[in-house]
């Protein structure tokens, strides 16, 4: 049998592409395992028990604040939808749940972390916000739909404006928080106002959407 007339061999079973939701699995195991680790330190490592105590809460707190995002941005990648916003969403929640939880840990008190920190958690919040939203509401109609984008758009202007109030916070604007860290707030900043309007409509106009998409109207 000539070279050319050797059978070949079986071509190899096609390996699977690595997907969106594999990247987002990926991104909440290395956030989780970064903070489970410096949270867990953190506990050890306190004074006395009462301090210890705090420190959990604080900890926990942080966990479950940015697993809801987690949660979400995967449940929206595992059906396809919001892709980009889903993977953006998880690399915020995963930032904030671990920066929060250095913070806690070494006690650091810096301006630009911070800002870092603030920006990471706000990403997060409006993350889950928007993929909430996008879980719980299947728009039937043109109303629904309306209200679906304009609570979306919502969202992503009081995330600008949220983020323009953290950059220009200055380092007296700066406030400990409860957890050992710093918080960017500006008291004075002309933004506080329009901001609380936007999530005064905000919040109207989620539950407007959730709402108005659970209407099933009948033909005739």
């Amino acid at each position: 049998m000539s070279e050319t007339e050797q059978p070949q061999p079986a071509p190899a079973a096609n390996a699977q592409p690595f997907t969106p939701l594999d990247v987002g699995i990926l991104v909440v195991l290395v956030a989780m395992a970064v903070a489970g680790v410096a949270g867990l330190i953190a506990v050890l490592t306190e004074d006395n028990d009462l301090s210890a105590f705090g420190t959990g809460f604080g900890v926990v707190w942080s966990i479950v604040v940015s697993g809801a995002t987690m949660a979400c941005a995967l449940a929206t990648l595992s059906r396809g939808r919001l892709v980009a916003l889903s993977l953006g969403a998880l690399v915020a929640a995963g930032l904030a749940v671990d920066l929060l939880v250095l913070a806690i840990w070494l006690d650091i008190d810096s301006q630009t972390y911070g800002k870092l920190v603030g920006i990471a958690l706000v990403g997060a919040l409006f993350g889950l916000v928007i993929l909430g939203l996008t879980l719980a509401c299947r728009p039937r109609d043109a109303i629904a739909t309306w209200l679906y984008f304009a609570a979306v758009g919502a969202s992503l202007l009081a995330v600008a404006i949220a983020w323009i109030l953290i950059l220009t916070t200055g380092d007296e604007d700066f406030t400990p928080s409860a957890f050992g860290s710093v918080v960017p707030f500006d008291a004075a900043n002309d933004l506080l106002r329009p901001l609380a309007a936007v999530l005064v409509v905000l919040a109207a106009l989620w539950f407007a959407a959730l709402a108005a998409s659970r209407v099933q109207r009948t033909a005739g």
